[in-house]
């Protein structure tokens, strides 16, 4: 689940497929996406990420589709996650998703607040992550 809105109106938004299904919307793809990374599921994240899929966050990290589930795998999902100010932009067969998030983590209990975009394109019937971009920024975004 994750979280959208402000704090005194907040709307809590589930993905409640349990398998990631064809055709869906770009919205369903993004909530399928959330909703494998808080349970580090493998398989719908090999079907959600694009093969030509990079990833880049704050200090100069670098990350294919490969390495991404990997690190995935092998950390500890967060204690809880809202998203703020989700915007999709539709431009053909490319969706834009820009988002505020605030997130504490499970390993070393900490806040971490930032922006992320999320670029994904229709491929087939599916549409796939192929750029994501986290920037952490200063606390109370």
């Amino acid at each position: 689940a994750y979280q959208k809105g402000g704090e005194e109106n907040a709307t809590i938004l589930y993905c409640d497929e349990e398998h990631v299904v064809s055709p869906m919307s770009p919205k369903q793809a993004f909530d399928a996406l959330l909703r494998a990374l808080n349970t580090q599921d493998a398989a719908n994240l090999e079907t959600l990420l694009s093969d030509s899929f990079r990833f880049t966050g704050t200090a100069a990290q670098h990350q294919n589709k490969r390495e991404r589930i990997q690190h995935i795998l092998e950390n500890p999902v967060f204690a809880s996650l809202r998203l703020r100010n989700i915007e999709f932009e539709m431009l053909e067969a490319t969706c834009l998703v820009f988002a505020e998030f605030q997130y504490e983590g499970l390993g070393e209990l900490s806040v971490w607040f930032g922006r992320s975009t999320f670029v994904f394109v229709r491929q087939a019937d599916l549409w796939k992550l192929v750029a994501q971009h986290n920037s952490h920024v200063q606390e109370g975004l």
